[in-house]
């Protein structure tokens, strides 16, 4: 890789522009190389302008000195898409220029000038020089002269002081899509309590909403949800960061939608809990589009990008200062609406990562803003609860100072948590005085029990108090450390994770989930003695700690759901599990559990969130009582190549060839859905990890390790080896014998003589054709592009 460009790049450029490449001209090839290398040098610097200026942007660039002619181009550049939503037809570009030098500019991509828009930005852009709004060029001897990091000043300094904006050209260009309602809304969707609040909107309700969303978007400002309730603000906030740098409206209310606004811009003065109007959001509007230089000033911003919506911006802290009313107790009630949801689609469409996105975003706190009574509480029901007796009581003696007697033990919260589980035993004191007893040391001249069970860690003073003894040094390390975390408090770098998280499967069953009858290999039975207990599962602990945090939300995460006997796993849970009959709800129900007998139902603060393949098991054959109860969010393929798409941009070079991955993709499934079903097509995050690999040989030899370990034992197991339906989904039958995954055998008749001798009776069209695959063809791309190449763009 070059360090920086020298003046034999320009030589270069200026020597072969216009011309075709000659592979078999030496000079060329030199040239070829020198220039390519020379991209290394424009993808660093158009990264650290993108790391500066536009931290949620991106970075294309393509690394060929030729163009799509195969003919030596004048130039070498690289793009930069200040934001995932950034229509591909225009970008920043910084890049060396044979007659300009170096160059940072706003310009479009892909658009010959005999198109429209193309004409419209050239009459925007004016001529090519200086002058130009959105034009900075330095001499090619004045920028030799600097290093890399110089370059970077310039450029960020030179787009700092564009007359024109990108958003401002994007506008003038009418580029981009106005994306729909509900598009738009499924920016804010990502968080349950709002995607259930507006669902009782009316049409008007949400055109309003939107329209506002779309004004405040528009002047690059960010929306975010806060971090409880309904409540949404909007203003300037950055990626990853707890705080905004600052607020200028927030949407609150239920019943009635309201606009609190912090600062006077143009016409519309500060504003308290105003009802959203058309006639405000008239207002708002005229407002935000005459008064951005008053915005610029206030916000005082050190990057320009467009605008974020909340599915990427973390949610602001809860703000102790905040008041409340009788609206938003409203927002709280709506809040806490339980979700049941099942997001289902075939292998590889990523429902793990939008799982783990969600997980991140609605089920963990920072514990930065935990309080210290909140997250004991936690400590408690999930490091000490499942602790066994003699544990337990250890562990509350330890807190206590290694002295107490048998009623501050009972007294302590450690042992109230462990009774609250272990619900079987009713007669807390003796398990209790059993637990110490049992656990004493043999010398002891207090304790005259005679049975004994290891360890021996307890001895009771005369004046009845208990201490440790014996073994407690050398068995009690972990127990001792449990409690010194707890009195230590919360630690400032982690988070508190709640959810928990279990895969179903065939054996799985309801004494795992709910509760079951567990024996107990060590721990509190009688010497000599195996007995069970009564262990609860996991859906029933979670419950157990979403009650000690009833303002928090929690959700139980099931994996491959459809794999599990459902009406086994949750038995009597399936009526109990339904929003309305939650605990606290207007039609609350409660059961008997049929093994420790107590009273249960579910809190309606714990949602119920799994996935499944499709290509397992369809939708049709799930449980239908298990169906009524949960909404069902397809995540299917997504092949799209444009912006924010997860194979936006993905291309693998080869050479002078270009393997378009998200084509490669869509044809393959479009092929899969027609002979199959949409439930088997081929997910896009088999792809996805490509984009980490260097583009080149190395992207090559990864995408042929997904299609040989991948994508072919897939279609082989969907297909059941019906080989000729494999080569037609891979347009193996379009392309020539070379590029083919799977290549059928031309001398059929010849096999059969072969294996069966001249004289074998068979009828060739009666018997199975012959077919393997091609080794060869996986590191050619032509076969990957064969896939494609004869369907429409």
């Amino acid at each position: 890789m070059a360090d920086y460009f020298t003046s034999d790049h320009f030589k270069l450029l200026n020597k072969w522009k216009g011309q075709k490449r000659d592979a078999s001209n030496p000079e060329q090839n030199r040239a070829y190389e020198v220039l390519k290398k020379a991209y290394d040098v424009t993808e660093t610097w158009a990264n650290k302008v993108k790391g500066e200026m536009f931290p949620v942007g991106r970075v294309e660039i393509r690394k060929r000195p030729t163009n799509q002619g195969n003919n030596f181009a004048g130039y070498n550049w690289a793009r930069i898409y200040p934001s995932a939503e950034a229509p591909k037809e225009l970008a920043y570009t910084v890049g060396i220029d044979a007659d300009a030098g170096f160059v940072v500019k706003i310009d479009t991509v892909g658009l010959d000038d005999s198109n429209a828009t193309r004409r419209a930005y050239l009459t925007l852009r004016g001529p090519y020089e200086d002058s130009a709004p959105f034009v900075a060029k330095l001499p090619a001897a004045d920028g030799l002269e600097r290093t890399l990091e110089q370059l970077v000043a310039w450029s960020v300094e030179a787009i700092r002081n564009f007359k024109l904006r990108y958003d401002e050209v994007l506008a003038s260009l009418n580029l981009g899509q106005t994306p729909s309602d509900e598009d738009l809304l499924k920016h804010f969707d990502g968080k349950p309590a709002f995607q259930t609040f507006r669902a009782s909107w009316s049409p008007q309700d949400k055109a309003l909403f939107c329209r506002l969303a779309r004004a405040v978007h528009s002047a690059g400002l960010d929306w975010w949800h806060m971090g409880k309730g309904i409540q949404v603000r909007f203003g300037r906030k950055n990626p990853g960061s707890e705080r905004a740098v600052g607020v200028l409206g927030v949407i609150r209310g239920t019943r009635t939608r309201t606009l609190s606004w912090s600062r006077q811009v143009g016409a519309v003065p500060e504003l308290k809990r105003e009802p959203l109007t058309q006639e405000l959001v008239a207002q708002v509007e005229s407002a935000l589009s005459t008064g951005r230089e008053s915005l610029d000033e206030w916000l005082a911003l050190d990057i320009e990008r467009p605008g974020l919506w909340p599915d990427q911006l973390r949610d602001d802290p809860v703000d102790p200062g905040e008041g409340s009313d009788e609206d938003e107790t409203g927002d709280a009630e709506v809040a806490r609406q339980p979700i049941n949801r099942i997001y289902y689609g075939p292998p590889g469409t990523g429902k793990s990562y939008e799982l783990s996105k969600l997980l991140k975003r609605e089920y963990e706190q920072a514990m930065t803003s935990v309080s210290d009574e909140e997250w004991r509480s936690q400590f408690i029901a999930e490091k000490i609860a499942d602790l066994t007796w003699w544990e337990g009581t250890a562990a509350a003696l330890f807190d206590l100072g290694g002295i107490a007697n048998v009623d501050a033990i009972l007294d302590h919260a450690f042992t109230k948590a462990i009774a609250a589980v272990k619900s079987g035993n009713k007669n807390v004191r003796n398990t209790v005085w059993g637990a110490l007893q049992y656990h004493t040391i043999e010398g002891s001249k207090t304790v005259k029990m005679s049975k004994r069970m290891a360890p021996a860690v307890f001895d009771k003073r005369a004046d009845s108090s208990w201490i440790f003894a014996g073994d407690w040094e050398e068995v009690g390390g972990d127990l001792k450390q449990m409690v010194t975390d707890y009195k230590a408090g919360p630690p400032s770098t982690d988070s508190i994770q709640r959810y928990s998280f279990v895969t179903f499967h065939q054996s799985y069953g309801y004494e795992e989930f709910v509760e079951g009858l567990r024996p107990v290999l060590d721990g509190d039975a009688q010497a000599n003695e195996i007995h069970y207990e009564i262990r609860s599962g996991a859906f029933k602990e979670l419950c157990r700690r979403a009650r000690s945090a009833p303002e928090q939300r929690f959700a139980m995460v099931i994996d491959e759901i459809n794999r599990g006997n459902i009406s086994k796993i949750f038995g009597e849970l399936i009526t109990l599990i339904e929003p309305d009959k939650r605990e606290g709800a207007e039609n609350a129900v409660s059961v008997m559990l049929p093994y420790s007998g107590e009273s249960f139902s579910v809190p309606a603060n714990v949602d119920i969130i799994g996935t499944m393949n499709t290509a397992d098991r369809s939708l049709a054959l799930l449980d239908t009582a298990l169906r009524r109860r949960f909404e069902f969010v397809p995540v299917m393929p997504d092949a799209r190549d444009e912006p924010g798409a997860p194979l936006a941009g993905l291309r693998v070079n080869s050479g002078e060839q270009l393997i378009d991955v998200p084509r490669m993709l869509d044809a393959i499934n479009q092929r899969v859905e027609m002979l199959f079903d949409r439930d088997h097509c081929i997910g896009h995050a088999y792809f996805t990890p490509l984009a980490n690999v260097h583009d080149g040989d190395e992207r090559l030899v990864a995408l042929q390790q997904v299609f040989s370990t991948r994508i072919l034992p897939l279609l082989e197991e969907y297909f059941f080896e019906d080989w000729q339906k494999i080569r037609l989904v891979l347009a193996d039958n379009q392309k020539p014998s070379s590029a083919q995954f799977v290549r059928e055998s031309a001398h059929h008749e010849d096999d059969l003589a072969r294996l069966f001798g001249s004289d074998h009776g068979l009828d060739s069209y009666a018997t199975k054709p012959r077919y393997k695959a091609q080794d060869s063809a996986f590191s050619n791309p032509d076969a990957y592009i064969g896939i494609y190449q004869t369907l429409s763009a």
